[in-house]
């Protein structure tokens, strides 16, 4: 099993917009396109907490894979239909990293 954790970092200005679009297009088409699971458990939003001071706003998507080929479909189909409506709204002033993390039972 794997995990696609994405980091976004947001600027204050166009935080609220950006959080509107994540949240009600973004996270939606996550669970439609398949991901996560039946039950949808397989995906966790959060936002990132640190006692620095950023001047932005910091957030995680993970969604849990069972292979690589999953992996593509998801950078694919979730991340390209991110970038190509994010992109051109909010620029610079959001950005975005991705890391496949595979998990290890311990």
């Amino acid at each position: 099993m794997y995990i696609v954790n994405t980091s976004f970092m947001v600027e204050p200005d166009v935080h609220d917009r950006w959080y509107e679009l994540f949240v009600g297009r973004v996270v939606p088409y996550v669970r439609e396109a398949g991901f996560g699971g039946e039950s949808g458990r397989g995906i966790v939003f959060t936002r990132v907490l640190t006692d620095n001071g950023d001047s932005h706003y910091t957030y995680s998507l993970q969604v849990e894979v069972p292979d690589t080929a999953e992996y593509q479909r998801f950078m694919h189909e979730v991340m390209g239909e991110y970038r190509s409506i994010a992109g051109p709204l909010f620029g610079e002033q959001a950005l975005h990293f991705t890391s496949l993390l595979k998990k290890i039972t311990i």
